[in-house]
C-alpha cells in the first residue's frame, strides 16, 4: 500500500511519489498546477476536469487502458498532455486513447498512441487545440475531429491504423499541416466540412489519399500525394488544390515541365469539378531555420530525396550558406526548385553540386522577398551548396572537393565490374 506525503511544491505533484496514481494527482491538484509522472505502466482511466499541465517522466511511461473505455478524457481547458504512451482503449469506434470534450486552448504533444479504437478524439465543440508531433498508429481511427474549429493538427505520424489516418466531419476553419499519413485505410477523410487548410501533409501508400464528402472552400496544397490506391474521392465538393500558383505532387501525374519552374504545364484532373492547376513535378519540402531570433522557411520543389539540410552564415569561415545532400537512382536527371527568403541570402548566387558551379536559372516569380532558383544534376548521392556569388577564400576548399570528386569518379570506373 502507498503512503502519501505533503506536496514538495504547490504547483508540481510527482507521480507515484506523492500521489499512487494519476486519478488520484489530478484530483488532488490546483488549477495551474504540473503533474511528472515517472516511468512505468499506470493501468488507468484518467479523467482532467481542471486547466493543468501532465507530463510523462522520460518517455517511459505508459497509461494503458487495459482494452476498456477510455483513456484519457479531457473536459477541461488549457489542458498539456505529453510525453506519454496512451495504448488499450476499449476496441469500439466510440472508445479513444485521449479524448477531447468542449475542451479549449489544450495541447497533445510528443505523445505515443497506439492500439485503441480512436488514437485522439475532439469533439463536441473543442476549439482552438494544437495536436502536434504525435506518434498515432495502429489503431481503428487514427485521429477524429467533429464540431470543432479552429484546430491545428501538424507533424504528427499517423500510420498503419485500420480505418482513415484524419477523420473530420461537421467541422471548420481547422488547420491539417506536415502530417504523414502512411498505410491507413484513408489518409484524410473530410465529411462536411468547411474552410479547412491541408498543407504540407504527406499521404502515401493508403488504400486512398484523400477524401472529400459534401465539404466545400477547402484549400489544399503543397500536399505529397503518392502511390494511394486512389488518390482521391471525391463526393458532391469543391476545393481549392492550389495556392500562390502552387498546387500538391500527385505520384500519378505524366504532365511536363517543359518551362522548368517545377510546376506541371498541364493541369492533374481530380475529377469533373476539381482541377489542380498548378501541379508540382516533384514532393515538396519545407524547412524552417531559426537564424537571428527570426524563422525562415525555406521550401523545395524536388525530384531528388533530400537529406541533411541545414544553414550557416560562418561557412568556411566566412559566408552564409545552405547546403544539403540529393538522392536518386543513378543514371536519373534530378532538378531542385528551391525558394530562398532574401533575409538569408540577398544576392547574386552561386551553386555548386559536389564542388562544380552549376547553372541555375533564377526563376520570374523572384521579388524582393524571395528568390526562387532551378538547377538540375545527374543523380547519384550528391551535396549541394548554394552560397552569395563566388568567394575568392572558398576557391581551395572548392578545388579539393572538386579532386576529391574526380578521384572517387575514377575509382568507381577502374572497380571490376561483377
Amino acid at each position: 500500500m502507498f503512503s502519501v506525503s505533503a506536496k514538495a511544491s504547490s504547483s508540481i505533484i510527482y507521480v507515484p511519489s506523492h500521489y499512487a496514481s494519476i486519478q488520484w494527482a489530478v484530483g488532488n491538484a490546483s488549477v495551474g498546477d504540473t503533474i511528472i509522472v515517472n516511468s512505468g505502466i499506470y493501468y488507468e482511466h484518467v479523467i482532467i476536469d481542471k486547466s493543468l499541465t501532465l507530463l510523462g517522466e522520460d518517455g517511459n511511461t505508459i497509461i494503458d487502458g487495459n482494452n476498456t473505455g477510455h483513456v484519457v478524457t479531457v473536459v477541461a481547458d488549457n489542458v498539456t498532455i505529453s510525453g506519454f504512451t496512451i495504448q488499450n482503449s476499449g476496441p469500439n469506434f466510440g472508445e479513444s486513447g485521449i479524448r477531447l470534450l468542449n475542451s479549449r486552448w489544450c495541447n497533445v504533444s510528443y505523445n505515443v498512441i497506439i492500439q485503441n479504437g480512436h488514437g485522439l478524439w475532439i469533439g463536441h465543440y473543442s476549439d482552438s487545440n494544437i495536436i502536434a508531433w504525435n506518434n498515432v498508429s495502429y489503431n481503428l481511427v487514427g485521429l477524429g475531429l467533429i464540431d470543432s474549429s479552429n484546430n491545428i493538427i501538424t507533424n504528427n505520424y499517423i500510420c498503419s491504423n485500420t480505418l482513415c489516418g484524419m477523420g473530420l466531419s461537421s467541422a471548420s476553419n481547422n488547420v491539417l499541416t506536415n502530417n504523414i499519413a502512411k498505410n491507413n485505410d484513408y489518409g484524410v477523410w473530410l465529411s462536411f466540412s468547411t474552410n479547412f487548410t491541408v498543407a504540407g501533409n504527406t499521404l502515401a501508400d493508403n488504400r486512398g489519399g484523400i477524401y472529400l464528402n459534401n465539404s466545400e472552400n477547402n484549400t489544399i496544397f503543397h500536399n505529397n500525394i503518392i502511390n494511394n490506391a486512389y488518390q482521391s474521392e471525391i463526393i458532391n465538393s469543391t476545393s481549392m488544390w492550389a495556392n500562390d500558383f502552387e498546387g500538391n505532387y500527385w505520384s500519378n501525374y505524366v504532365g511536363v515541365d517543359a518551362n522548368q519552374d517545377g510546376i506541371g504545364d498541364s493541369p492533374y484532373i481530380i475529377e469533373a469539378n476539381n482541377t489542380d492547376d498548378y501541379p508540382l513535378m516533384g514532393p515538396f519540402s519545407d524547412f524552417i531555420i531559426a537564424w537571428e531570433e527570426q524563422l525562415h522557411r525555406v521550401t523545395t520543389i524536388c525530384n531528388s530525396t533530400i537529406s541533411n539540410f541545414n544553414f550557416t552564415d560562418t561557412y568556411n569561415g566566412s559566408v552564409r550558406a545552405i547546403f544539403f545532400d540529393v538522392t536518386g537512382e543513378d543514371g536519373t536527371i534530378g532538378f531542385c526548385r528551391i525558394r530562398i527568403p532574401t533575409t538569408l541570402i540577398n544576392d547574386t548566387f552561386t551553386v555548386y553540386v559536389d564542388g562544380i558551379n552549376t547553372t541555375y536559372t533564377l526563376l520570374p516569380r523572384s521579388n524582393a522577398t524571395h528568390s526562387y532558383l532551378y538547377f538540375t544534376y545527374n543523380h547519384s548521392t550528391k551535396k549541394v551548396i548554394i552560397i552569395p556569388e563566388f568567394p575568392l577564400t572558398l576557391f581551395p576548399y572548392l578545388l579539393m572537393t572538386l579532386i576529391l570528386a574526380v578521384i572517387a569518379y575514377l575509382k568507381r570506373k577502374s572497380a571490376p565490374s561483377t
